[in-house]
């Protein structure tokens, strides 16, 4: 049989290294920054009830009202300005289709979270990473000056980032939206694990080049659930739902995503205890001396050791999942810890602590 990939695939996809997930065939999985906390018996059944009453024969609500009228109570946005889908990617896909034309620039800062590129890349664009300083600081003006010299479409930027857990300040951010013509896409997953309450998300009414994601996955625990948000002014968000999908958020998760919102602090009062988890952890791998320990404001922790094999064999017999990446130039070795519940945490503190006898 004739091979037509090569004749049919975009260029761009045939070169496009595909995001690998590894699959979680292990006893303790703390690799994708999921919260280690179920949602509770007392709203699974809620949903089972709501599911009860729900018409499975006819389409969910093509502009999920009741969800962004939540997300509005929730985060002080319009439910106008608000946008949803299938998780943060299709988001980004959506992004991509909207505003990315064939050879546009696309930036972001490194390192960060791949999928920016991937997004991009599909869309037809040309990315360009701007590499932290060495401690993993943003390297703000050369965001912007990259952005200027590559005329650039759209920037992104992660805060808390993923992997390192940094935040951007808020002037750096007002900094890189004054100071560029690009759309700034602001990822802020990870943010209720420093506070709702230092989302950037309310500039949005004052600049018109902004656009904030967020997501149920991470703080609410709902990552199988797929819900994720954008957060804008409202004519970039008229433009955005233009290419969404007429039915993209199914029933199953509109009613999920407002069981959870409607029950907000219940969900988030957990952050506390992953918080407190997080402290504790990261002063445990401080005592180790491993390396490079790095602070975060996420539910995660990044730290790069020369003990990278010795740590990952230790982590293998005792059937846990972590995140690794590729060696640095110094030869250490990057993970990135998800906080779990104690007894999870526990057990990787004792096979750091075996690994480095």
């Amino acid at each position: 049989m004739m091979d037509y990939t090569a004749k049919l695939t975009r260029p761009c996809v045939r070169v496009l290294e595909a995001y690998q997930v590894v699959p979680p065939n292990y006893k303790i999985i703390l690799n994708a920054n999921e919260n280690p906390y179920d949602f509770p018996d007392a709203l699974k059944k809620a949903f089972c009830e709501r599911m009860m009453a729900t018409t499975f024969n006819r389409y969910p609500d093509p502009t999920a009202a009741a969800v962004r009228e939540e997300l509005a109570a929730y985060t002080g946005v319009a439910a106008d300005q608000i946008v949803v889908g299938c998780g943060s990617d299709e988001i980004m896909a959506m992004l991509g289709q909207t505003f990315i034309a064939p050879g546009d620039v696309v930036i972001g800062h490194a390192p960060s979270f791949s999928m920016y590129e991937i997004w991009s890349v599909i869309a037809g664009g040309r990315f360009l990473w701007v590499p932290d300083n060495a401690a993993y600081h943003h390297n703000v003006e050369g965001i912007i000056n990259t952005a200027k010299e590559n005329n650039a479409k759209l920037i992104y930027l992660c805060s808390p980032n993923n992997p390192t857990g940094g935040l951007f300040p808020r002037h750096d951010v007002i900094q890189i939206l004054e100071e560029t013509d690009a759309l700034v896409v602001l990822d802020e997953a990870y943010i209720e694990f420093k506070s709702p309450e230092d989302s950037l998300a309310r500039l949005v009414d004052s600049y018109g080049n902004l656009l904030v994601m967020r997501t149920l996955s991470k703080a609410f625990g709902l990552a199988g659930v797929r819900c994720g948000y954008c957060l804008g002014p409202k004519p970039l968000i008229d433009m955005i739902s233009k290419v969404k999908s007429p039915y993209n958020l199914n029933k199953l998760t509109q009613e999920a995503a407002l069981i959870g919102l409607q029950n907000r602090d219940r969900l988030l009062a957990r952050v506390k205890t992953l918080n407190a988890e997080r402290h504790r952890v990261y002063r445990a791998l401080l005592a180790f001396d491993l390396g490079r320990v790095f602070p975060t404001a996420a539910n995660f922790i990044y730290f790069e050791t020369p003990r990278g094999a010795a740590i990952e064999k230790a982590m293998r017999a005792r059937s846990i999942l972590v995140k690794t990446f590729g060696a640095t130039g110094g030869g250490l070795t990057p993970f990135r810890l998800t906080i779990g519940a104690p007894e999870e945490n526990d057990a990787v503190l004792d096979a750091i602590a075996e690994a480095l006898q």
